[in-house]
């Protein structure tokens, strides 16, 4: 299982974070929703252990079975794509660097190439490969489909769907929920620093007659 239980963050007097609990197994992909703001993208720096500052209690093995697409450019621009691989590599050799090489060259993009010269939407794309192909069971994806034309965003929907496994759990934290709505097998609307249930994605479009994104506006009450 992974998932947390009470976990509480604070900046300062402010609660980011209150309570949250959930546990997910693997062989799913999940949407995590929620309006700019309401603390998805501190509750990935935590699950994927880069903010140890917290209350409460994860429900991990260890954090190195999970990699995190941050929302950050956290390599420098002068550095190419092959020294972000070799640089990776050295910390998790499971990096499946050969699958990663090939989606770039498909989009004619070479493993010498400069980060600087690449666009804002094909560093995106970049990140998203070294976390899709990192190996790792839990897969954290804060904000993958911005910055992107429609040729990529659909490219990674394919390769989502592609990689899912039994033994693989990706987290989507998104606002573009018209991209993922058909992938997702359930979702949580985190408001207010409180974690929604887990919302069966098959079932709420069944029970209720609305989109998934129709339904998460209710949920947070916001207006078209």
């Amino acid at each position: 299982m992974f998932g947390a239980r009470e976990l509480t963050k604070k900046y300062g007097k402010q609660n980011v974070l209150n309570g949250v609990n959930f546990e997910l197994s693997a062989g799913k992909i999940v949407g995590l929703f929620g309006l700019n703001g309401s603390g998805k993208t501190t509750m990935f720096r935590i699950l994927s252990g880069i903010d140890g500052d917290f209350k409460g209690e994860l429900l991990k093995t260890d954090y190195e079975d999970v990699s995190y697409m941050s929302v950050e450019n956290i390599y420098p621009i002068e550095m190419r794509i092959k020294d972000v691989l070799d640089f990776h590599k050295t910390f998790n050799p499971k990096q499946q660097t050969q699958a990663i090489l090939e989606e770039l060259e498909r989009i004619g993009v070479k493993k010498n190439k400069l980060l600087n010269n690449l666009s804002t939407g094909l560093r995106q794309y970049f990140k998203f490969l070294l976390t899709v192909y990192s190996g790792t069971s839990v897969c954290l994806f804060d904000e993958p489909l911005t910055n992107l034309d429609v040729n990529l965003r659909n490219q990674i929907i394919k390769i989502l769907i592609s990689q899912a496994s039994e033994d693989k759990l990706f987290i989507v934290s998104t606002h573009e929920i018209k991209e993922i709505d058909k992938i997702i097998d359930g979702f949580y609307v985190l408001k207010n620093g409180k974690l929604s249930e887990f919302f069966n994605a098959e079932d709420i479009v069944e029970q209720t007659g609305l989109s998934i994104e129709e339904f998460y506006k209710e949920q947070v009450n916001e207006k078209e």
